[in-house]
């Protein structure tokens, strides 16, 4: 039972963590909803890929003036101050990388130049004849492109690296073409005269997600011994988690640093080498800091699911593709839970969960279910619930603070951001389908499974099946199994078929989906283990 941890209770203004972020002033924290409710912030635009390379750039990168905090989660910072990181910007690599493969319009011709010398320039320090010098910087092109995370249609500047290696981290920098073809007062006619239309602050695709979910964690580490957490600690669902409290925030950081440093360590020497023989090309010659934006301090139970399963993850013995794909799942789950477990606080018109402190669910169904299948019928009830809460919340009263009166354009950006931000989200990832069309219900796909059971199981152990399903709905709030069936029908408000039901409840489908990935062992007729060979 999860009765004993409340959650439920929220005074407005929001207690802020870190409390001397300078984001006060700001007129969307007074405005729109969804920061009010979450802080700053979740946003729409920011694919998967991009929280997870912004939390790890934000990780990696110096806290203070003095280089200190990099690979820590530490803000590293006076209290009196507003906490603040250095990240780089690789524009440099970026231009060498990705100005071929960019987006026609908006390669101004000032770049085109710059292109060009960069590739000379990078031939005069390789040597042999002009053919090998051209093949070679081919190769290298070739091998940066291939780590591109997100391109789409964007300018240059704009394409964001997969996080594989520190030395791809890089914030996001824009090319303001429009500015700078309007502008009269202004000849662009070198690079260097180029760099007044270059911004690094305006944060369209990297909207500061990836620095509320390091700032969940950092929180959750300066609340660790606190009544909340040890509570958690010793709740039935939650025991599991005692075996990974000693050392936790050392091992993480350790662990998060050497998948950074230790994988591609080849890569970063090539990285660095362009950047250096490319300096003249670098908008900043020093790093530039940028300040963080804040998280409800209350978050702090929801962020220690996320730092035990992240541990569970790193200590895995996978590849780097693999783990920067289950990362890359483990924040964008992270995201949605967050939005879920705060809309819950606020929201007192729903039950509670017996074995999920968060007191929501998600019914799952194969996504092969027939629409006559009650399972479906109950997979897309729960989403609707969930939809409904979620646009619920950003309307209840004492939401905004001294009494400010919203307009309608504030609740659409909030709603861009909670409500429709998880629809969008969900369906991205594959818990939520179709991608368009009515009927969207809840599902597991075999990555989705396979994630599960690197976040939830560690490395080497084995657990019951039934003791796997009361995990996942300990961490999620997904019920899988007959007794967590029961309790998320209840909460949905079909308590008269929950009972009835969940004695016949067939979870076939996702056991041999389990037994497809190779991470179901079965013992007897009745007794099934789930392992993680991590």
């Amino acid at each position: 039972m999860n009765e004993g941890i409340q959650i439920n209770k929220l005074i407005f203004p929001l207690q802020r963590f870190p409390t001397s972020a300078n984001n006060s002033d700001l007129q969307a924290d007074q405005t729109n909803p969804a920061i009010c409710l979450y802080g700053r912030r979740f946003y729409k635009d920011q694919t998967p890929v991009e929280y997870l390379s912004e939390f790890l750039l934000v990780f990696a990168s110096q806290k203070n003036e003095k280089k200190e905090g990099c690979y820590q989660f530490n803000l590293n910072h006076d209290n009196s101050i507003a906490p603040r990181y250095w990240p780089e910007d690789k524009v440099a690599l970026k231009l060498f990388s990705f100005f071929p493969y960019s987006k026609l319009e908006t390669r101004h011709q000032v770049h085109r130049t710059a292109y060009l010398d960069a590739i000379n320039t990078v031939k005069e320090k390789i040597n042999g004849a002009a053919e090998d010098k051209e093949e070679v910087v081919r190769l290298i092109q070739s091998l940066f492109a291939g780590f591109v995370g997100v391109a789409k249609n964007r300018t240059w500047v704009t394409y964001s690296f997969l996080p594989a290696s520190t030395s791809l981290l890089a914030r996001e920098v824009h090319w303001e073409h429009q500015r700078a073809l309007k502008e009269k007062n202004k000849e662009i006619c070198d690079w260097e005269s180029s760099k007044d239309f270059f911004s690094d602050n305006m944060r369209s695709f990297m909207g500061r997600g990836g620095e509320l979910l390091y700032l969940q964690i950092v929180n959750f580490f300066s609340h660790a011994n606190s009544n909340d957490i040890q509570q958690l600690l010793t709740l039935n669902e939650y025991k599991h988690l005692v075996y990974q409290v000693n050392n936790l925030q050392l091992r993480l950081e350790n662990g998060l640093r050497q998948f950074l440093e230790e994988s591609f360590n080849q890569l970063g020497v090539l990285v660095n080498l362009i950047e250096t023989t490319l300096d003249d090309y670098k908008i900043n010659k020093t790093l530039k800091s940028s300040s963080f934006g804040w998280i409800p301090k209350n978050t702090y139970i929801e962020a220690a699911l996320f730092t035990f399963e992240m541990d569970n993850i790193v200590l895995s013995n996978l590849g780097l593709l693999d783990k920067l794909d289950l990362l890359q799942t483990l924040c964008s789950f992270q995201v949605l839970r967050s939005l879920c477990f705060q809309a819950r606080r606020v929201d007192d018109t729903e039950k509670t969960t017996p074995g999920f402190i968060g007191n929501y669910v998600w019914i799952v169904t194969d996504s092969t279910a027939n629409m006559s299948e009650p399972i479906r019928q109950m997979s897309q009830n729960s989403f609707k619930l969930i939809d409904s809460m979620l646009y619920r919340v950003l309307r209840i009263p004492n939401l905004f603070p001294n009494n400010i009166k919203p307009k309608p354009e504030d609740f659409k950006n909030g709603d861009d951001n909670v409500f429709k931000h998880f629809r969008k989200f969900s369906k991205e990832i594959g818990l939520v389908i179709p991608p368009k069309g009515t009927g969207e219900r809840f599902t597991l796909h075999q990555g989705l499974l396979r994630f599960l059971v690197a976040a939830l199981v560690r490395p080497g152990e084995r657990i019951r099946l039934n003791h796997f399903y009361q995990r996942v709905f300990a961490h999620y709030g997904i019920a899988l199994g007959a007794e967590q069936l029961a309790v998320a029908l209840k909460w949905c408000g079909n308590e008269e078929e929950a009972d009835t039901y969940c004695v016949t409840a067939n979870t076939t489908w996702i056991e041999e989906a389990l037994q497809q990935g190779g991470f179901l062992v079965e013992l007897s007729d009745a007794v099934s283990m789930v392992k993680n060979p991590g």
